[in-house]
């Protein structure tokens, strides 16, 4: 049965759109998800599914949305995309995790919005956008930094979720192990 790393967007962030893993992991547990695990509070969770990524997607917001009254944006991987993401990562190895982000997107953003963000000066901060994950380093941390989702958001005119290197490889441990 496929295995995938289901990522929630915006999940207990600042008060708001409050979820608790255990709850949500025994929702997902009745309604026949298999080897359910959720890693930290930020609305990461694998699983193995007969669903494909589309039905998973639609299944998960629809279980949220009855059972805690929250429209929650669900980005689904199978195991094989995460691992090309994070073996894509094109910041040299030797970074800290913690300030290497992967940030997925809803779509592909215009190109127009792709032009326009590549004109603003981040100063040492990086990024690298293939296709619809968006890579970027903070070396002076997520605190002081320009880039973030919201902000990738509002420039690229897309929905995002994104993670540091370390949650992502996490998970990527996670779904391996899982039985």
């Amino acid at each position: 049965m496929p295995k995938y790393v289901i990522l929630l967007r915006a999940v207990n962030v600042s008060g708001k759109n409050i979820l608790k893993m255990k709850d949500l992991k025994l929702h997902l547990e009745k309604a026949n998800f298999h080897h359910v695990q959720t890693y930290i509070q930020s609305g990461n969770i694998i699983l193995q599914s007969k669903l494909d990524k589309s039905q998973l997607k639609s299944t998960i917001q629809q279980l949220i949305q009855q059972n805690f009254g929250l429209s929650i944006d669900v980005f689904v991987l199978n195991t094989e995309d995460l691992f090309e993401i994070i073996l894509k990562n094109p910041f040299p190895h030797d970074l800290p995790a913690n300030k290497v982000y992967i940030t997925l997107l809803d779509n592909l953003p215009e190109q127009q919005y792709v032009d326009k963000l590549s004109q603003i000066d981040f100063g040492k901060e990086q990024y690298f956008l293939a296709n619809k994950t968006f890579y970027f380093y903070t070396p002076e941390g997520m605190a002081n930094a320009k880039l973030s989702n919201p902000f990738i958001e509002a420039k690229l005119k897309v929905k995002a979720t994104g993670r540091n290197l370390n949650t992502m490889t996490k998970l990527k441990n996670m779904a391996e192990t899982l039985i």
